[in-house]
């Protein structure tokens, strides 16, 4: 079981060492830390561009946002999103099919309390896009909008200092992607500890293997899309997402960060039982039930990827009892 630098070395077991464990766990897997690095800097340059500038031209770390816009943000989006599982309860769990637009924030007329200026909502629609090169090439997967995105403890969420939460902090308007870029992907320690081009895992699942992923939705270092991203071409390289299935499953916690925490976030969960059962017993986890101090007295299930938490319209919100896990689009 390993999160961050650990989820990447658990994953390396399964690439390279396939015969040393039957059951992993990796929890926000750093597949390429060079790329997610630019990724959070990226979005960093583009709040710089709407930012307030000091006496020498350069961006006011944090100023492209006022608390105002940020908790105008959170609200918009968990009013957009928060009820698509049937409880309105401050947490996202139709991640994917959550389709928040910050146009909508957009003012009719100049900035004003309650709404974005044009220029604040390009910013971030580009930022949350994530890095492209020059040639229109997807460098790096963007960010989910969630919960935790202004968040303050440990690692700070994308949007809560208007600077990139990994690294110091940036004053820059501008950002050559393409050299970054170049330069995160001929990194020799990279090439050798990156996990995300090694899809063929078949000396792992040969002696029945089993690999478990997690990720916190508002993770501000690896994005959750990196991770799914992963797993998608997982698929495509062993005959398919159904068959990858029977022997790896994605769980992501909405409102999570960086391997834990947030204020809208049910982080405590046991992977490390799920694999055991798998391994020992052949029951695959179709969920695991998550609770956390952000919510006491709360708990959920965190549904295996494609499927997503819903609330059986009945019983105790708060109970994990009373959700199941539907097929994305119900």
């Amino acid at each position: 079981v390993g999160c961050s630098t650990g989820g990447r070395e658990a994953m390396l077991m399964s690439q390279r060492y396939p015969s040393y464990f039957d059951g992993i766990v990796a929890g926000a897997p750093a597949m390429r830390t060079g790329l997610s690095n630019l990724a959070t800097r990226y979005l960093t340059v583009s709040l710089n561009q709407v930012a307030s500038k000091d006496a020498s031209g350069r961006a006011i770390p944090g100023s492209g946002l006022s608390d105002g816009d940020r908790k105008l943000i959170i609200n918009a989006i968990v009013e957009k999103c928060d009820a698509r599982d049937g409880a309105s309860d401050g947490m996202i769990f139709d991640v994917t099919g959550c389709d928040f637009d910050p146009a909508a924030l957009t003012c009719s007329g100049a900035k004003a309390e309650g709404c974005l200026s044009a220029a604040q909502v390009c910013a971030i629609k580009k930022g949350f896009a994530g890095p492209k090169d020059s040639r229109g090439n997807q460098v790096y997967p963007g960010w989910f909008f969630d919960t935790g995105l202004t968040a303050t403890t440990g690692i700070p969420g994308l949007l809560a200092t208007g600077n990139s939460p990994i690294g110091p902090p940036t004053t820059a308007l501008t950002q050559n992607t393409d050299a970054e870029a170049d330069a995160a992907n001929n990194n020799p320690v990279s090439r050798l500890g990156d996990s995300y081009t090694w899809t063929n895992l078949s000396a792992f699942t040969s002696h029945g293997g089993k690999l478990l992923f997690y990720h916190g939705v508002s993770d501000p270092w690896f994005s959750a899309k990196d991770t799914i991203d992963y797993y998608d071409r997982l698929g495509a390289a062993n005959g398919g997402v159904s068959k990858v299935r029977d022997w790896s499953r994605v769980f992501l916690s909405p409102g999570m960060g960086h391997c834990q925490g947030g204020s809208r976030a049910l982080d405590r969960f046991d992977m490390l039982s799920a694999a055991v059962d798998w391994v020992e017993k052949g029951v695959a986890p179709e969920s695991v039930t998550a609770t956390g101090n952000a919510f006491p007295g709360r708990s959920r299930p965190l549904c295996a990827l494609p499927k997503r938490t819903q609330y059986k319209g009945q019983g105790n919100m708060d109970d994990a009892a009373n959700y199941q896990c539907v097929e994305p689009g119900k």
